[in-house]
């Protein structure tokens, strides 16, 4: 197969990612976890698009300011003013060296192409070269109106957050997605005139006999994804647009339905055949929704019970009884824990049993601990006057049934807790 473009590599690892941290930004004015998410993926690239460097270096000095940020500590206005006249620089430098056809023009005229405003780089000038720099109040509305270009000019454009750019490979993605329209009407349980229309050109566009079509359909896609040019790239799209449409079981909650098991076991073992189960799950893990962490702890079932070396082959939940799993599943586990969510303690009970080095009984429980209360619902109890922050060894030496826990928003920093260097 002929392809001219390359994929677009990205930090992110699905466009539900992206959105959910615009989300955090421009929703839930959720800083800190903002920060958080733009760490994990700089980790995942050495450096960061430069809308993104923009966003990171904003969000370092709002952080510190209660007008922006209700959950900081006061902090001392000069502070904030050095902060905040760095950012501005900063911005106006890295948006204006954008290159313009034609001879070299003015740092004014190169904004103005940008609908920078002309106040915003006199104030830049400011910065750099006078004695005084601008008061806090001057400095506060020009940040708040950088938060609001970065927003409409970055943000906002669909085409920086799509996995897969506008020129990459689209006949390999629309052929990827056609493959698994194709698959999920045929395994349909629903029989109609309307349904063998559509498998009809789906099997003209793609080129299927009428024989073994659904058996074809399956190689096809396993020979896209054995190329891994773009094989991660397939795996998001399949993730974030198919296994996210399941639903819970009817009849025990907290488990995917049985339905949407059997629908993607064929695929799925295709893709532990392909050795893709790995990426499948660092994309499930980051995702914010119940769904995908029902996913991950299917997943993590499986994977527990072939390391026991017990054999399920009559029980059609296990979708990759059939070979042995080759998850990197420390990796997933320091995925899913760079950027935890609510969900994340559905599975981590799971995961943490499927290690290959596993950890001791302790850590483990010290981890689920400190990921139950880092995601859970901020609590501060007025019976705590002194505003005590609760470490792990508290919360062992204290019973579940106690709720007078609390944390001072603004004091508990993930990236410093002790077991986090341990990993």
């Amino acid at each position: 197969m002929e392809v001219k473009d390359e994929i677009i590599v990205t930090m992110w690892a699905s466009d539900s990612e992206w959105q959910s941290l615009r989300e955090d930004i421009f929703g839930n004015k959720n800083y800190k976890q903002a920060l958080r998410k733009l760490s994990l993926w700089k980790s995942r690239r050495k450096t960061l698009f430069r809308g993104l460097v923009i966003t990171e270096m904003l969000l370092q000095a709002i952080i510190k300011d209660v007008s922006f940020n209700e959950d900081a500590e006061p902090t001392d206005d000069h502070d904030l003013i050095q902060s905040y006249s760095i950012a501005i620089m900063k911005f106006i430098n890295l948006t204006s060296d954008v290159m313009i056809p034609g001879p070299q023009r003015s740092m004014y005229y190169r904004a103005a192409r940008l609908d920078i405003p002309k106040w915003l780089v006199d104030m830049r000038h400011t910065v750099s070269h006078a004695q005084d720099l601008p008061n806090l109040e001057s400095l506060r509305s020009a940040v708040g109106y950088i938060l609001e270009w970065i927003f409409i000019k970055y943000w906002n454009v669909d085409a920086n957050f799509l996995i897969v750019g506008k020129k990459s490979n689209m006949n390999v993605v629309e052929e990827f997605i056609e493959l698994l329209e194709f698959y999920m009407l045929s395994k349909s349980q629903i029989s109609s005139d309307l349904k063998e229309k559509q498998l009809n050109v789906l099997r003209e566009k793609l080129t299927l006999s009428d024989c073994y079509s659904n058996k074809e359909c399956t190689k096809k896609m396993k020979d896209l994804l054995a190329n891994k040019s773009w094989s991660s790239d397939l795996v998001n799209i399949f993730t974030t647009k198919y296994l996210l449409q399941a639903r819970e079981c009817n009849v025990s909650k907290g488990r995917i339905s049985k339905t949407d098991k059997t629908l993607w076991n064929v695929l799925l073992k295709t893709l532990n055949n392909c050795g893709l189960m790995t990426n499948v799950l660092q994309c499930l893990v980051t995702q914010h929704s119940r769904i995908a962490a029902l996913w991950v702890l299917e997943l993590c079932i499986i994977a527990y019970k072939s390391s026991k070396k017990i054999d399920f082959k009559n029980n059609q939940n296990n979708c990759m009884n059939c070979k042995p799993l080759n998850w990197d599943t420390n990796l997933v586990l320091r995925t899913a824990l760079q950027s935890p969510h609510p969900h994340t303690i559905i599975f981590l009970k799971w995961l943490l049993q499927i290690q290959l080095n596993p950890l001791n009984i302790k850590q483990q429980f010290n981890i689920v601990k400190l990921v139950s209360l880092y995601t859970g619902k901020v609590k501060v109890s007025s019976k705590n006057i002194d505003h005590n922050i609760f470490t792990v060894n508290d919360l062992i030496s204290k019973g579940d049934h106690q709720s007078h826990w609390s944390r001072i928003i603004g004091q508990m920093n993930w990236r410093q807790i002790p077991f986090g260097t341990t990993l």
